[in-house]
């Protein structure tokens, strides 16, 4: 018996269906999907594929299910809403709402950890611990949207290649054999514009920005990269799907 092979991988089912929720073409008046076999045949996937991008859609909180009833398009959320729950990089996150993330400066270099701008939460590291810095300064559809302060552990990381930094240090990282990403955490907190900050928005120094701390750890538990990103809070807006039970 040959095994069915799917046209799309995961990751395409899931760009192909948010694109089609965000027009507002799948679901019926309700919003309810079609049954998985009319899904599978649509989109010309296996189940198991199915299967994943629809779980995958629900934690990103496009879809919800409705036990015995089937599975619903959730109301879309306002433009530029970031998924907390994100599972791919910022750039294919803000596509999928057709908007277009670009790096429109960006640096790198290796300093000990005494020049750090800010330290992980909660986590202490060597003294003679080596830190590759990484700055971005990043716009979304020409507007300026985020600025990036990255630190990667030297020992684990190592270089970034100028093509990642322009492009996504999340699937740089990812397509590394010798790191195993695990978990991230994050808080959320409010800050204030430094004067060169204020410039690269087009804002007033002191005005409110978003702070969004990332300490990401490999899956043996090993920190190995912490950030902090600062969003204009005018523009920016955090979404996060939580069950109750």
């Amino acid at each position: 018996m040959t095994q069915q092979i799917s046209s799309l991988d995961t990751a395409a089912l899931v760009k192909k269906m948010t694109a089609e929720i965000q027009k507002g073409r799948i679901g019926d008046h309700s919003r309810k999907l079609a049954s998985e076999p009319e899904l599978m045949a649509r989109y010309d996937v296996t189940r198991y594929t199915l299967r994943q991008a629809l779980s995958q859609l629900a934690s990103m909180g496009y879809t919800y299910q409705a036990h015995g009833i089937g599975t619903f398009v959730r109301p879309r959320r306002h433009s530029h809403t970031i998924t907390m729950q994100n599972k791919v990089n910022l750039a294919e996150e803000l596509s999928r709402q057709a908007h277009r993330l670009e790096t429109k400066k960006a640096r790198q270099r290796t300093i000990p950890l005494q020049e750090a701008e800010f330290l992980p939460v909660g986590c202490e590291l060597p003294i003679d611990t080596r830190l590759i810095e990484v700055k971005r300064f990043r716009t979304l559809d020409g507007v300026p949207y985020v600025l990036e302060c990255s630190y990667y552990l030297n020992d684990v990381v190592g270089p970034i290649p100028k093509d990642a930094l322009y492009g996504s240090l999340f699937d740089f990282l990812r397509s590394q054999t010798v790191i195993k990403p695990g978990f991230i955490d994050e808080v959320i907190s409010a800050d204030t514009l430094a004067a060169n900050e204020a410039d690269f928005f087009n804002l007033s120094r002191g005005a409110p920005v978003l702070v969004v701390r990332d300490d990401s750890y490999l899956n043996s538990g090993q920190l190995f990269a912490f950030s902090k990103l600062k969003y204009n809070c005018e523009t920016t807006q955090l979404f996060m799907f939580k069950k109750l039970s």
